[in-house]
């Protein structure tokens, strides 16, 4: 989806409406994981990773999956350092599994010259966002902090328009990591990124959601006959937004 005139004057606050209506994408999409689309956007970039310890009970699943984002960012751009605020998981990184680009510490209130002395090409919001409890204030401070340093940004989150999510809700179940704090819509976390002052370019959709036997069944027949497979976006569960910092 690309950022129209029309919805960025609401991003923007330029205009109000109680009922206005987001157009979501109706073209069916490929399917593509986040970190397929991650890796392609950054490939021999230089790229700040926030947030990329992952949690310290999920990474070497992730790792033996090849689905650890930071390690697959460190192996495609140019250079890469990664900052997390928990500092166990930074120390299980560094002790345990050898990566040596890799910090503890606190973005916003530390020092770090490493991106301070340097030019970037994208900082990377991963699955964060949704963990913090104040996202337009922290996102406003990095900004002010480093526009001078960082070109773009990615940023992910989970999809509330997933198919899954509707189905718990007809059962009467939210399934949900419990550290999250906010369920984003394609609109809501749009208007969050331009309240921080950051200008988003275009939002895409990945991570196909697991299909259930029938959908198994129609992709396979798909594929057999040669037609290409694609989704509405709701059969995907992440948001993917790029843009500028300024």
């Amino acid at each position: 989806m690309k950022y129209e005139k029309e919805i960025l004057e609401y991003l923007k606050g330029e205009k109000f409406s109680n009922n206005f209506v987001v157009t979501l994408e109706h073209s069916k999409l490929d399917i593509k994981t986040r970190e397929d689309i991650l890796v392609n956007l950054i490939k021999d970039k230089d790229v700040i990773h926030i947030g990329c310890s992952d949690h310290i009970q999920l990474i070497c699943e992730k790792i033996a999956s090849n689905k650890w984002l930071h390690k697959l960012i460190t192996e495609n751009a140019k250079s890469c350092i990664g900052i997390d605020t928990d500092q166990e998981s930074i120390e299980f990184l560094t002790q345990k599994l050898n990566y040596k680009n890799v910090f503890y510490g606190d973005v916003i209130s530390d020092s770090f010259e490493t991106i301070t002395d340097s030019q970037w090409d994208y900082v990377v919001f991963g699955e964060m966002i949704e963990h913090l409890d104040n996202p337009v204030d922290f996102l406003i401070s990095f900004r002010e902090k480093y526009h001078k340093n960082i070109k773009k940004f990615i940023i992910t989150v989970p999809n509330i328009y997933c198919k899954r999510n509707l189905k718990n809700m007809l059962k009467y179940e939210e399934i949900i990591n419990s550290d999250h704090r906010y369920w984003f819509t394609p609109y809501t976390i749009s208007k969050l990124i331009v309240k921080a002052g950051y200008r988003p370019e275009e939002l895409s959709y990945a991570n196909l959601i697991r299909l259930d036997p029938s959908g198994l069944i129609i992709r396979k027949l798909k594929r057999l006959l040669g037609i290409p497979v694609k989704y509405p976006f709701y059969y995907f569960y992440s948001l993917i937004i790029t843009g500028t910092l300024n």
